[in-house]
């Protein structure tokens, strides 16, 4: 008899590889969101090969490779040469900043459509309480409800910079005028996985904190902006920077300037408006100290020290936050 009921039991037993637990609840959960993501990650995946392409046999057919609108290179002054990098801009700069935005805007929608609801719904509707009466434990119920939106977000977000990176490249900052100083540097480095952790840890506390949806997700997307533009307002001085005595006007394309002004012949700075009101200008100059216009600029070469700090930036305060919330969801009713 028992030999004839062993296979019964073996056959009911569970596999160990079958989903089970919290990690299942959660993917259950999330399994609509995830599709949804991994069918915007693929489209762009289909997508950028073929613009990429039709930008790289532009380029290569009107010989304008690293020639910019104004510039004094002879190999860039050539007949049809400036008509050909206008007509180039026209055609495919709309797609490389509107790509750019909304990589940008990622980790905000992010955000509000993954993290502001992960906990406010839990404890708007009380099915919390039902998850924790489980053997489940409160903080392997946060850290699986953190983990279903960070991995395919973090993952999702990488495969987008990626392929914006890669379809930037053979323009970078001449060609195009999509400089890495602009939307580039929000989208096209480890800082837009960086900034959607940290949007991820905001909606998470934020949930956390309000318990209800639609008011966790606005605060949410309130907070994720106003982080990303006072980063955004820092971030020039991360890093040192240099001083060239020329306007930003003459600057060169692949430079980033981000302050002007005047100074004197003894290094005083003096505001940009400093003569604008005078009726000789050059007096005015020579007045105050024979000033000279001058520009703070980043050069190419900083682009990776900045990236590295802002995104370590957004990697501590996601970090608190998530923290914060480790603390809060321990010892909150």
């Amino acid at each position: 008899m028992s030999s004839t009921l062993a296979p019964t039991r073996a056959a009911a037993r569970p596999s160990r590889l079958a989903p089970r637990g919290i990690w299942w609840l959660m993917w259950r959960q999330q399994r609509l969101s995830v599709l949804l993501w991994l069918i915007a990650v693929v489209a762009a995946a289909v997508v950028v090969p073929f613009l990429r392409a039709a930008m790289v046999d532009y380029i290569d057919s009107h010989h304008i490779a690293g020639c910019a609108m104004i510039t004094l290179d002879p190999a860039c002054q050539g007949d049809g040469i400036q008509q050909a990098v206008n007509g180039f801009r026209t055609k495919y700069t709309p797609f490389l900043q509107a790509m750019g935005l909304l990589l940008t805007a990622l980790p905000a929608g992010l955000g509000l459509f993954a993290a502001g609801p992960l906990f406010s719904r839990e404890y708007e509707s009380g099915t919390w309480r039902l998850v924790l009466g489980q053997s489940v434990t409160r903080t392997q119920w946060l850290r699986a409800k953190l983990a279903s939106v960070a991995v395919p977000a973090l993952l999702g977000s990488a495969a987008l910079m990626g392929l914006y990176r890669w379809m930037w490249a053979p323009s970078a900052n001449f060609v195009s005028g999509v400089g890495w100083s602009g939307t580039f540097f929000g989208s096209g480095g480890p800082v837009l996985m960086a900034t959607v952790l940290l949007a991820l840890a905001v909606g998470a506390t934020v949930g956390a904190l309000v318990r209800r949806v639609v008011p966790a997700m606005g605060a949410t997307f309130g907070v994720v902006l106003v982080l990303q533009y006072l980063i955004s307002e820092v971030r020039p001085y991360l890093v040192p920077s240099q001083v060239r005595m020329v306007p930003r006007s003459e600057l060169p394309n692949d430079v980033w300037g981000f302050g002007q002004g005047f100074m004197t012949s003894g290094g005083k700075r003096l505001p940009y408006d400093l003569c604008d009101s005078s009726a000789d200008y050059a007096d005015c100059l020579a007045k105050a100290g024979n000033a000279r216009e001058f520009s703070d600029v980043h050069v190419a070469a900083d682009y990776w020290p900045l990236q590295g700090v802002e995104s370590a930036l957004c990697l501590v305060l996601a970090a608190a936050l998530v923290g914060f919330l480790y603390w809060r969801t321990r010892t909150a009713d």
